[in-house]
C-alpha cells in the first residue's frame, strides 16, 4: 500500500480525536503574524519540556541544508509552518505524551490523493522523483500528497485541489477538469514519538485519503514532468 505508514494507527488515538485533530480546551500556540522573531516560540516550547538544542538544526533555514544534517529542520522552519497553517502546536497532558516529560504536541494533517483518468484506464498517477530548488533529488514513488493548512481553517478536500493545482502545475491543460470524490474521503491517524524534521518534538500526523479523477493531464506517455512556482520539479508516472 502506498501509505502503509499512515494506516498503522492506534485505535485509542483515533477515538480520542474526533474534531479535526484538536481536542477541545487544548491551548494552541499563537504567534504574532509577520513577526520573524523565534524567541517567543522557543520560550513556549522550552516551558513545555522541549529542549531547543536537541530538537532543531542550528542552520537558519534548512531548505538548502537539510540533506547535510539528516533532515533536521530549524526553529525558523517550524515558525514558517505555523504561519502557513501547516503545523499547529497545542498543549498536551504529559501522560498522553511518550516519555511523559513533554506537554505539547505538533499536529500535522496531510491529504493523499489517488488520481485516475478516463484517458488512462486502470492506471493511477504516482509522483516518482522530486527535485528540490537546491538540486537535491529524492525518490517518492507515492500518490500526490499535500499538507493541509489546518491552522488557516483549510479542509482536506480544499487542500487536495490546491495540491493538484500546485504540484501538477503547467502539466494540467488550461481546460483540465478535476473531480474530487468527496464520498471517498477516509481519515486515518498515526502518532510518532518524534519526526525526522524535529527530533524531540512529539508529532501527531493525521492522514486523509481521497480519490480524484482528472482529465487534461499528459496521457500519451506513461511519464511526464511538472514544475511548481517555487521551483520544485517532479516526474510523474501512470502505473
Amino acid at each position: 500500500s502506498h501509505s502503509s505508514s499512515s494506516s498503522s494507527s492506534s485505535s485509542s488515538l483515533q477515538n480520542s480525536s474526533s474534531n479535526n485533530g484538536e481536542e477541545e480546551g487544548n491551548k494552541r500556540y499563537e504567534h504574532e503574524r509577520g513577526n520573524a522573531d523565534t524567541r517567543p516560540l522557543k520560550k513556549w516550547l522550552e516551558e513545555r519540556g522541549i529542549d531547543a538544542r536537541e530538537t532543531f538544526s542550528n542552520a537558519p533555514s534548512s531548505s538548502s541544508s537539510s540533506s547535510s544534517n539528516g533532515g533536521l529542520k530549524s526553529i525558523d522552519d517550524l515558525l514558517k509552518e505555523i504561519e502557513n497553517g501547516e503545523t499547529v502546536l497545542v498543549e498536551n497532558n504529559t501522560e498522553d505524551t511518550p516519555g511523559g516529560d513533554v506537554s505539547c504536541v505538533r499536529r500535522v494533517s496531510v491529504v493523499v490523493v489517488e488520481i485516475t483518468s478516463k484517458s488512462k484506464p486502470n492506471k493511477k498517477l504516482i509522483e516518482y522523483v522530486q527535485t528540490l530548488p537546491s538540486g537535491a533529488t529524492r525518490k517518492r514513488e507515492r500518490f500526490l500528497s499535500e499538507k493541509i493548512m489546518t491552522g488557516k481553517g483549510e479542509g482536506p478536500l480544499e487542500a487536495a485541489e490546491r495540491g493538484i493545482r500546485e504540484e501538477l502545475g503547467a502539466a494540467l491543460s488550461p481546460t483540465a477538469t478535476i473531480r474530487i470524490d468527496k464520498n471517498s474521503l477516509l481519515v486515518k491517524e498515526e502518532f510518532a514519538t518524534s519526526s525526522l524534521s524535529y527530533r524531540r518534538l512529539p508529532t501527531r500526523y493525521r492522514f486523509y485519503e481521497v480519490k480524484a479523477e482528472i482529465e487534461g493531464l499528459p496521457v500519451d506517455e506513461d511519464t511526464f514532468a511538472s514544475e511548481e512556482t517555487c521551483g520544485t520539479k517532479a516526474v510523474w508516472k501512470w502505473v
